[in-house]
């Protein structure tokens, strides 16, 4: 009698085995384990030309979250339209969490103007903050501008001056607008695509003055082609030590730059938190951190709720800055 009960379990040990090979462990079925997200690569969508500060940001983070999902990130950048090229293709898939995209501080704004017809803020969710950083306002080394106040004493003295910057109504626009604003600066904003077409464009001559980030000049200031005026953040830094910012000159602006990931609203609960800890994970690698480092960035994570609630407040303070600045 003892003996069949051994083999009874024997038998239903053996059959556990098999279940758990085909996928039925705990009534699971293999629709449902194969089911599990992800099954395919996630593509990370990306407003701005490779080499950007975000396609740069989005690249590292895929990179380094390969360990943390069962599939690859895959960034494919779509350009154009201030973002909405990009916006479009989001939309256009299901919000089933295999394709996200890049979220600045500079597309959120752009959802005041150019996107505006096209893109609610209420069409998204977003998922994970990754960077911070002031904007800056720059000119080549061999300008005659050593300071902002030269530039504007020139500009108010001679025609209208160009300066660059992100897209039409992004918050780098917004900034220039603010500068010239309080400072009664004759100005002309000169739209490009992303942080490598600024550079590009500053640097070949075709534009005297740039609003950009600092990721993007950090290199090009250290090596001397570049010269930074002013920074729009609370503080001066670390690695431009010399350089001041927008209040410490006298002027009431402070805007920074975000970037993050977000979705098209309706991602299932589970897909959002693997999406999240694969994000937050990637953030604490070694290779993350390095890569911050050599390009004297900071991290700081937030969460859906975390993120949403800074992206919506900032949406906010921008639409309100827009009427101020923007000439109905």
């Amino acid at each position: 009698m003892k003996s069949r009960k051994n083999r009874g379990k024997i038998v239903l040990t053996a059959l556990a085995v098999i279940a758990l090979a085909a996928g039925y462990s705990f009534g699971v079925t293999p629709a449902e384990a194969a089911d599990k997200f992800p099954a395919k690569p996630v593509t990370i969508l990306n407003s701005s030309p490779a080499g950007s500060p975000a396609d740069v940001m989005a690249r590292q983070i895929a990179q380094n979250a390969k360990k943390h999902l069962s599939q690859p990130m895959v960034v494919v950048n779509k350009t154009g339209g201030s973002g909405g090229v990009m916006f479009a293709s989001l939309m256009a898939d299901p919000a089933d969490g295999y394709t996200i995209s890049t979220i600045t501080s500079a597309l959120i704004t752009g959802l005041h103007g150019d996107l505006k017809k096209d893109f609610s803020i209420d069409q998204f969710e977003f998922l994970v903050h990754v960077q911070k950083e002031p904007f800056c306002i720059v000119v080549r080394s061999d300008s005659p501008f050593k300071t902002l106040n030269e530039l504007i004493d020139h500009a108010k003295k001679n025609p209208r001056i160009k300066m660059g910057g992100q897209a039409t109504y992004s918050a780098l626009h917004l900034l220039a607008l603010a500068v010239a604003e309080e400072s009664g600066m004759p100005m002309s904003y000169v739209p490009y695509g992303g942080g490598s077409e600024i550079i590009t464009n500053l640097l070949g001559g075709h534009i005297p003055v740039t609003v950009s980030s600092p990721t993007t000049m950090n290199q090009y200031v250290a090596s001397g082609k570049v010269r930074a005026l002013v920074v729009s953040g609370e503080k001066r830094l670390p690695q431009w030590k010399d350089v001041p910012t927008l209040k410490e000159l006298g002027y009431n602006i402070v805007i920074t730059q975000y970037r993050g990931f977000g979705a098209k609203k309706g991602l299932p609960a589970d897909v959002r938190a693997t999406l999240v800890e694969a994000i937050r994970k990637a953030m604490e690698e070694p290779g993350f951190k390095d890569y911050l480092a050599k390009n004297s960035q900071f991290a700081e994570f937030m969460g859906p709720a975390e993120f949403t609630a800074a992206v919506r407040a900032d949406y906010e303070y921008m639409g309100k800055l827009l009427q101020k600045v923007v000439k109905k």
